[in-house]
């Protein structure tokens, strides 16, 4: 009982707010990630997909953004088009998604399970982790 007086006393009301609203943030990036239904994979694990041959590495950037450099055997359709290019997608085979940082293709990773494609994974740390761990780029 002690605890919950000191809770709600009104000096510490902010502090109670704050406390439930980082809790609650907490637990919903659990659940959150226990939902996805894509798998992140980093360079190694991504280098492991490309040995099979039913896979479909799928480069969302923007068109600039290639200048600097893509993943050889990977297919481009921006951003902004895969929601409108996801017929010329085989559902049947594996899709590896990256773009500069992971962030983009974690958004389409999720956009392609909701559209029943079941074997998806997002290049966790994109581009930027691919040339961290010194792996090959096409220019």
């Amino acid at each position: 009982m002690e605890i919950l007086e000191f809770l709600l006393n009104d000096d510490q009301i902010f502090t109670t707010i704050t406390l439930v609203v980082l809790i609650a943030l907490f637990i919903g990036n659990i659940v959150a990630d226990k939902l996805k239904k894509y798998e992140d994979v980093d360079p190694n694990g991504a280098i492991s997909l490309m040995d099979e041959k039913n896979l479909i590495i799928l480069d969302i950037r923007e068109k600039k953004e290639l200048k600097s450099g893509y993943i050889k055997g990977s297919t481009h359709i921006p951003l902004s088009d895969v929601k409108n290019q996801l017929d010329s997608l085989d559902n049947n085979k594996k899709i590896l998604v990256y773009c500069r940082s992971g962030s983009r293709s974690s958004h389409i990773a999720g956009l392609l399970t909701r559209n029943n494609f079941e074997q998806v994974h997002n290049l966790k740390g994109g581009m930027l982790a691919w040339q961290k761990a010194n792996l090959p780029i096409q220019k």
